[in-house]
């Protein structure tokens, strides 16, 4: 079942925005009540900035990590950006990743008409290991996902989200510490169940709200997680038809199978598919 990707925006988006909001108040909260004050003006200051289009490069740099690319990496990735240029896909700006871990992905489109690449793409770009014409196919799903999702204010989201995500990068550290933890992964799995013995004991107890609360906390540790894979899919499969659409589907395959990117039937099918040129009319002469 396809559901709209502004239904599934809204799920992963809408715990985000409510826990940060809630965290940002405490925090100034627990400041001095000048400084908080400060602080929280400050706050709602700089995201009404990012929601009215200023500070972008600033913005860019600061939620991805990444900083402008220098003049010796733009000469690199150049041919790149003129190739996808005459494709019709026109890249403002470019940045590159500070720093690049085995899940920093290759490239990520954000904001206007700007790409962030990571320094291994640029350095192979450079020593021939990646071509001109595979770098374009992987720039060119970046914008392609970014179609696909058609986020609104999206820097202003991605900068007050920014409380939600440091606390679940806290959990998940947290997480793999204890790991090891006999019944910890049992623990997690059968979370459904206590909440549904919550519930219930909340309500026998004529304390339902405490049990709603609580069930709808778990609740959200399955909805969140399912919405996140099904825009990855969606994304992913709107991006492949959009690379595909620019003739450059075997390339990317090419290359992510040369990289040893896992990939599913469906979607190396999908990416070899030939596109069809529309035919030109053809003009016969008739003879008198």
């Amino acid at each position: 079942m396809r559901f709209p990707m502004t239904v599934l925006r809204g799920v992963t988006l809408a715990p985000a925005l409510l826990v940060s909001f809630v965290l940002t108040v405490v925090v100034c909260a627990l400041l001095p009540p000048a400084l908080g004050l400060v602080a929280f003006m400050a706050a709602g200051g700089v995201l009404v900035a990012l929601a009215l289009g200023q500070v972008q490069e600033p913005a860019v740099a600061a939620l991805t990590r990444s900083r402008p690319a220098t003049e010796a990496e733009l000469r690199v990735m150049a041919p790149v950006l003129a190739e996808l240029c005459g494709r019709g896909v026109d890249v403002g700006a470019l940045f590159v990743r500070r720093i690049q871990r085995s899940s920093t992905p290759v490239a990520v489109a954000i904001g206007r008409r700007t790409v962030v690449v990571s320094p291994g793409l640029v350095e192979a770009t450079y020593r021939g290991a990646v071509t001109g014409t595979e770098a374009a196919a992987a720039l060119a799903h970046a914008v392609g996902r970014r179609r696909a999702i058609r986020p609104c204010l999206e820097l202003a989201v991605l900068a007050a989200t920014t409380p939600w995500g440091l606390m679940v990068t806290t959990f998940r550290g947290v997480g793999r510490a204890f790991a090891w933890l006999p019944f910890m992964r049992l623990a997690w799995t059968l979370r459904g169940v206590v909440g549904v013995i919550c519930v219930v004991q909340s309500v026998v107890e004529d304390r339902a709200w405490a049990g709603l609360l609580g069930g709808a906390v778990i609740a959200v540790t399955y909805l969140v997680p399912a919405a996140g894979r099904r825009i990855e899919l969606q994304t992913e499969a709107e991006a492949d038809q959009f690379v595909l659409s620019l003739g450059l589907g075997p390339v990317l395959a090419g290359l992510l199978r040369r990289y040893g990117h896992p990939m599913t039937l469906e979607r190396m099918q999908r990416l070899e598919t030939a596109v069809e040129q529309p035919q030109r009319p053809r003009l016969r002469l008739v003879h008198g």
